[in-house]
């Protein structure tokens, strides 16, 4: 076989065509290679759901028994070519009615026979695959309700049996009705149900009724009534039995006598259930109750007595009036009102009193104090003692009454108030002032005065209160008087004084170098200030108005740091600097303080240092020194000149040659003396030298006015 591979290699290409083949089969096979999850859905294509439209046909509003369709329209959409079906669902009122499979564009839920109960919102909505649209609500409403029909078990009924009556509405459909029953046109029973007809028994009274009955459907949003049914007449025929009530000796009696109110039946040898009562209480039993009492004012009123057999219930009543034999006693005290120390008195006595049975001195009253006896006498003096609670009591033939508590105290007088000044007394500035008195009954009025004249008035009902006055000094004086006067309700109030002494505040600050006490200077004034060097600086600060003590303080202008600080007990200061010099130069001022806490500045004062005067002195002597030394050595040398120039001018020569120096003295008619910068004796003048070769002229021309390069 591996001897030859020819044959072996013409058979190749059969084989390799099979294996395509297969291949080609097992892709085109579903179950061969299953779809990967969510591959199928994209091979569906997109849904789209068009707007969701709903209808009623005919109309909205219809009336009982027409057929109504419910008509939903939605159309389902989809990318790939295959119709599948969606869901379509109905609602009412938010709850489904109905829900189908459908491929149709178009669907209907159909109401045969319209009822009130049909009534309501409706919308549907349409779902494919995950996807769902709803439709907007539509209002359904349907009028018109059956008349319902009464029905009861007999028409004539005796008064201890009652009647079934039922109300019927058979042809109408829901879940939720009310049904209402009316006697004589009023509302007896009512009771909600789940069905179109209700069944009730009732019980009437005696006599002729007409009954007749109405129902209503709730919706979702209200009731509607439907109309009254027929009537039924009913006959109730009455017992014989009846309740009798009976009171001894009579309905009107008077306190303390003896009262029977006696409660029966009639018509009747069955044992019945019998109840007496009032409105405080009740006593039961069987065909008879009584109940017998000693009267008194509180059992007035209106006695009932009550039969109670089956269904049936008889009653009947009567009035007592229970009269009183005296009346609760009243306590009073005279006077009415009692201060501490005063002189009082109680008193305890019954405004009526019937006398066709008592006389007024039948009544004994007694007094209590703290739930003790208490013996009063005809006047009593107020005090601490005497507080506490009293009651009066009344007795007369058994019968006791007391009185309402009385609380007496006996209020105390004003004391003498604390008059407190709160704030500094400054003119011009408000200030609060307190009046409280520590003792006092409530209320107390305080009045403030300034000397004689009012100022204001306050009451004070507060147990810790007090009176604050707000005062505004205007007038400048020395002592200010207040007063505060206190009262209640007692005889006589109280008074308290004080005087305080204004504090006037600074006023009219004045700076200056002279002495304010001795010259009357203007605050307004700009004063410079002249001294001389080594003298005693004194700057004077004074005011025009204010309340001593006051601080004056000092300053360098625009320097915060206060050079100088004094308190004095008058209107004026001094500050001192023993040896001013030139560092004192500049500006000043003052402030002036006192108790009321307001300062005021003065103006500014420039002040300036010169020279000393033995210093002018010294240097005008220097001066003088200087001049005279200048002049004496002008002098010598003007005479040591003259001296030089007459000895040279002793010996001439005929003419000079380049190699002598000649120097010759010149004057002038005004005898001037020049001098020469280069000359060394004074009184001479060089003209020419050595090197210059210089000549005289040799006519008799004036010398003076022989031009030279000498310095004159």
């Amino acid at each position: 076989m591996w001897e030859t591979p020819g044959p072996l290699l013409r058979m190749k290409p059969r084989p390799l065509l099979t294996l395509l083949i297969l291949h080609t089969f097992l892709l085109s096979t579903p179950w061969a290679f299953p779809e990967p999850p969510g591959q199928g859905a994209e091979r569906q294509g997109v849904i789209y759901i068009s707007p969701v439209k709903m209808t009623l046909d005919p109309r909205s509003s219809v009336k009982r028994g027409e057929h109504v369709a419910v008509v939903c329209e939605g159309r389902v959409s989809y990318s790939s070519q295959v119709t599948r079906s969606h869901k379509v669902t109905f609602f009412k009122d938010g709850e489904a009615l109905d829900t189908r499979e459908t491929q149709d564009i178009t669907v209907s839920f159909n109401i045969m026979s319209a009822r009130v109960s049909h009534s309501g919102r409706y919308k549907c909505r349409v779902e494919a695959e995950d996807k769902n649209s709803d439709s907007s609500e539509v209002l359904l409403t349907v009028t018109g309700l059956q008349t319902p029909e009464l029905s009861i078990s007999e028409s004539r009924i005796p008064e201890d049996r009652g009647v079934t009556a039922t109300c019927h509405a058979r042809d109408e459909l829901g879940a939720s009705f009310a049904f209402y029953f009316y006697e004589n046109g009023e509302e007896i029973k009512y009771s909600p149900s789940d069905k179109n007809e209700f069944k009730v028994q009732l019980n009437f009274t005696p006599g002729r009724k007409t009954l007749r009955c109405q129902y209503a459907v709730r919706l979702a949003d209200n009731i509607v009534k439907s109309e009254m049914s027929e009537n039924i007449t009913i006959d109730v025929e009455a017992l014989s039995i009846k309740a009798d009530i009976s009171v001894w000796p009579n309905r009107n009696v008077v306190e303390g006598d003896h009262l029977e109110v006696n409660c029966t039946v009639s018509g009747s040898n069955s044992s019945v259930h019998m109840r007496l009562l009032t409105n405080k209480w009740h006593q039961e039993g069987n065909n008879t109750v009584s109940r017998g009492l000693t009267a008194k004012p509180q059992d007035s009123g209106r006695y009932e007595c009550i039969l109670t057999t089956g269904n049936v219930r008889k009653t009947a009543s009567a009035n007592v009036s229970v009269t009183e034999l005296f009346s609760e006693p009243v306590m009073t005290m005279n006077p009415p009102l009692v201060f501490e120390g005063m002189q009082f008195n109680f008193s305890c006595s019954s405004k009526t009193i019937m006398t066709s049975r008592i006389s007024h001195g039948d009544v004994m009253y007694t007094i209590s104090k703290d739930g003790r006896s208490f013996k009063a006498d005809s006047m009593m003096t107020a005090a601490k003692s005497f507080d506490g609670n009293y009651s009066c009591l009344a007795e007369a033939r058994g019968i006791s009454k007391s009185s309402r508590d009385f609380i007496f105290k006996a209020k105390e007088l004003v004391s003498t108030p604390k008059l407190e000044v709160l704030d500094k007394v400054v003119l011009g500035k408000t200030l609060r002032i307190r009046c409280r008195s520590e003792r006092g009954s409530l209320p107390i009025r305080y009045t403030l005065k300034h000397g004689q004249q009012w100022v204001a008035s306050e009451t004070v009902s507060q147990p810790v209160g007090y009176a604050v006055f707000n005062v505004t000094i205007k007038d400048e004086v020395d002592n200010l008087e207040f007063s505060c006067h206190a009262q209640n309700d007692g005889p006589q109030g109280e008074n308290s004084k004080q005087s305080h002494r204004v504090i006037v505040p600074p006023r009219k600050v004045t700076i200056s170098l002279r002495d304010t006490r001795v010259v009357h200077i203007e605050s307004h004034e700009i004063e410079e200030g002249n001294i001389e060097e080594g003298d005693t600086l004194k700057i004077y600060c004074s005011v025009q108005k204010g309340s001593p003590p006051i601080t004056f303080s000092w300053y360098r202008y625009q320097q915060k740091q206060v050079l100088y600080t004094k308190k004095v007990d008058n209107k004026f200061g001094v500050y001192i600097v023993e040896r001013a010099g030139k560092e004192h130069e500049g500006g000043y001022y003052c402030n002036a303080t006192n108790q009321s806490d307001m300062g005021e500045e003065s103006r500014i004062l420039i002040i300036q240092v010169k020279m000393a005067s033995w210093k002018k002195g010294l240097i005008a002597v220097l001066c003088l020194l200087v001049l005279a030394g200048i002049i004496g050595v002008v002098w010598y040398k003007v005479k040591r000149g003259q001296r030089r120039m007459a000895t040279d001018l002793s010996v001439k020569p005929s003419s000079a040659t380049p190699d002598d120096c000649v120097t010759v003295s010149l004057r002038n008619n005004a005898d001037d003396v020049y001098y020469s910068k280069d000359a060394d004796v004074e009184g001479t003048a060089t003209i020419g030298t050595c090197d210059s070769a210089a000549s005289l002229p040799a006519n008799g021309s004036n010398r003076s006015s022989y031009s030279s390069p000498a310095t004159v």
